[in-house]
């Protein structure tokens, strides 16, 4: 490593959950990419509850290697409430965020340091295939990322996930934002600054199992949606109001065609339309219970305000 005081420092940050086969060629893989670099890596791995040989690797990795360090959170906290434990603790003049699976290549670290040079103080990596994936997959993240661009109050870039590069700046503001229900890539996109994008093709899981089958990926795209866009809010409103205004209308016509075109309403057709309207309506306010729940179950959990994740152990100061 170059020893010159101007040397900049990237700290790569790297949640893990019992990645211990693909940890050891991650780190390989980031070390050649560097080795052809001026800057200096620091690599940052957060154990979020592993319970397989991934943690003591990282343990004996660091005790060789200074520039390997690690937080050991007390259980598992979740995906990115693990990125926020490495982002608060890294102590880099930029951040590149990967997960340890090699879906994401680490080669593509090196494009993303040009535009970072280059003045960015994000960088958004953009995957333009997606390998090892399921056609219903492909087709709900398809469809959900421009969905979220659509109903959002903010430019969400599309396509990319938390793979991805933090200039100091962008790092301190999302240091200071605390808020519970953590969508890295939505906060990344709201605290502005400038942005660009890189291109890749994102592989196949190289080992293992992923930690994000389908029922994950969808709780987390209605964590995104329920935390960025009050649309379904405002879906609830105009719903309301297009039901009340049908109801009205439909109640003059009955009115109109029971006292002046014909004589009363048929037998028994009455009461079948209103066991279908109970049932509809019934439904209707269960689904719009459940959206507010969604957005009051955040409230809550903000006013509690505990904290996003606890450390076990690490060889990295607190800053």
């Amino acid at each position: 490593m170059n020893a010159n005081s101007e040397t900049k420092r990237v700290s790569i940050i790297v949640p893990f959950l019992n990645e211990q086969e693909n940890l050891p060629l991650l780190y390989e893989r980031c070390t050649q990419v560097f080795a052809a670099l001026e800057e200096e890596p620091e690599f940052v791995f957060i154990d979020d509850g592993s319970t397989d040989g991934s943690l003591p690797w990282v343990l004996a990795t660091a005790a060789k290697d200074p520039a390997v360090k690690y937080i050991q959170l007390s259980r598992n906290f979740g995906h990115q409430r693990a990125i926020t434990a490495g982002m608060n603790r890294c102590t880099g003049d930029a951040a590149v965020i990967i997960d340890a699976d090699l879906q994401d290549p680490p080669e593509v670290i090196a494009d993303m340091i040009v535009k970072w040079k280059a003045g960015y103080e994000v960088v958004h990596a953009v995957r333009s295939e997606r390998k090892g994936e399921s056609g219903l997959k492909k087709l709900l993240a398809h469809v959900f990322y421009r969905l979220m661009s659509q109903i959002t109050e903010i430019e969400m870039t599309v396509d990319a996930g938390d793979f991805r590069l933090l200039g100091r700046k962008a790092l301190d503001a999302l240091n200071s934002m605390p808020e519970q229900h953590r969508y890295m890539r939505g906060l990344a996109s709201w605290i502005g600054f400038s942005q660009t994008t890189v291109e890749y093709v994102r592989d196949a899981r190289h080992a293992g199992v992923t930690k994000y089958p389908l029922v994950k990926s969808i709780a987390l795209a209605l964590n995104a949606i329920t935390s960025f866009s009050g649309t379904p809010l405002r879906f609830i409103f105009y719903l309301g109001t297009l039901l009340c205004t049908l109801s009205i209308s439909i109640g003059i016509y009955l009115f109109i065609m029971w006292n002046f075109i014909q004589a009363g309403p048929p037998p028994h057709e009455g009461t079948t339309y209103l066991t279908l309207a109970i049932f509809f309506v019934s439904g209707l306010q269960m689904l719009c219970m459940g959206i507010l729940g969604q957005y009051i179950r955040r409230v809550f959990d903000e006013i509690k305000d505990r904290p996003l994740y606890l450390i076990k152990q690490t060889n990295l100061r607190s800053t």
